[in-house]
């Protein structure tokens, strides 16, 4: 049971997949008045995942960090209409999506807590 905990290891990622998302969105907040720039998001977490998860199966060297930049998502672009600066940050948006990534973090933290608190329960039940 304990030599293959594939549930800690997706809660572990998703945490820090939507601490990644935050950083991102919060790029894009402080940016919302400056001149041409793009919002941008990261890739859905099940994508990220599904091809790190693979990557890690063919090479045990994998790290969450296997795409070079701290992050194993991509960055996609975000679209939207845009100011007549050229932006196209919309600050209700970002807040939606930076709600979303504060719920999915919390949600992961959750999950790896239960999880360590099963392991405990079947530990100390001697089972």
């Amino acid at each position: 049971m304990i030599e293959n905990l594939n549930i800690l290891k997706m809660a572990s990622a998703m945490a820090r997949y939507a601490a990644e998302r935050h950083q991102v969105l919060s790029q894009n907040i402080a940016n919302a008045d400056t001149n041409n720039y793009r919002a941008k998001d990261l890739e859905p977490f099940a994508d990220a995942y599904a091809r790190f998860d693979s990557a890690r199966a063919s090479n045990s060297g994998t790290s969450l960090s296997s795409n070079g930049t701290g992050s194993f998502a991509r960055l996609v672009d975000v679209p939207g209409s845009e100011t007549p600066n050229g932006n196209n940050v919309s600050l209700e948006e970002q807040l939606a999506r930076t709600t979303q990534a504060q719920a999915d973090h919390e949600t992961a933290t959750v999950l790896y807590k239960k999880t360590l608190d099963m392991l405990r329960l079947t530990l100390n039940s001697g089972a």
